[in-house]
């Protein structure tokens, strides 16, 4: 059934035109954004760093440690590696470890109750997160910033709980594990499927050499966060129609 859907979308793509328009971006500060030239730090100065820069979209990207507490990190591998601890792999740290640690030597790692606490104190911020979408989780720490999260979803089902939980926003992941199926039927197909349709997508910039995407953005009205632009000259010509919000590390709003 799969690939009667693509194949019968590939011929349809063949024959239409894609659209086109300019828009104004939003920017989102990538990994808690640049500090001092470090990027992925996901570091308390960061964010306040971000914050004083002016960006009101912050992304903070979240991992759980070995005693499951939930922390800001971009990777196991990449904290390791930037903490000195680059011998230890992608290995997972307890909390207590997460904590003793300084990024770059100088920067203070945090938790995610301290993002939240974050960006109470900072009622005009909006909150992105990125690598998990777990609805129970995610509501563990921030139900009360529903209203100021962007939340990326790494599969349908998360991003369907995530929209009826409430969230500001819900950005469907192209690293969603059931990305192509799920475009089908809740983004190009939805008038035959149940569940939310499929409004944001969180795309890298590559996507644009994937046939699907051409099939995507000639058939379907939808919004783009795309990830990670410094330069708006690169912003792909195939995307440029349906691109709303940028995460970056230098572009400053």
């Amino acid at each position: 059934m799969r690939k009667i859907y693509i194949i019968l979308l590939l011929f349809v793509v063949a024959c239409s035109d894609n659209k086109g328009c300019d828009g104004k971006y939003v920017y989102i500060a990538h990994a808690g954004g640049a500090i001092d030239g470090f990027l992925y730090t996901n570091s308390r100065e960061a964010l306040e760093n971000a914050a004083g820069l002016g960006y009101r979209y912050i992304e903070v990207d979240l991992q759980m440690t070995s005693d499951s507490v939930l922390v800001a990190a971009h990777s196991w591998g990449m904290f390791n590696e930037i903490t000195g601890y680059g011998h230890y792999g992608d290995s997972v740290p307890s909390l207590d470890e997460f904590l003793s640690r300084r990024i770059y030597g100088r920067y203070t790692p945090i938790t995610a109750d301290e993002v939240r606490d974050f960006f109470i104190e900072n009622d005009s911020l909006y909150l992105v997160t990125d690598k998990i979408s777990n609805p129970k989780l995610l509501d563990t720490h921030f139900s009360v910033l529903k209203e100021r999260m962007l939340v990326e979803a790494f599969c349908y089902e998360d991003y369907m709980e995530l929209v009826e939980s409430d969230y500001n926003m819900v950005l469907y992941s192209c690293m969603a594990s059931d990305l192509y199926m799920s475009l089908i039927k809740h983004l190009l197909l939805h008038d035959f499927f149940t569940g939310p349709k499929i409004e944001w997508l969180a795309l890298h910039t590559s996507v644009c050499e994937y046939r699907m995407f051409e099939v995507v953005d000639a058939l379907c009205d939808y919004n783009a966060a795309l990830f990670t632009i410094n330069d708006t000259t690169l912003v792909p010509v195939a995307l440029k129609d349906n691109v709303r919000m940028i995460y970056t590390d230098s572009i400053i709003p």
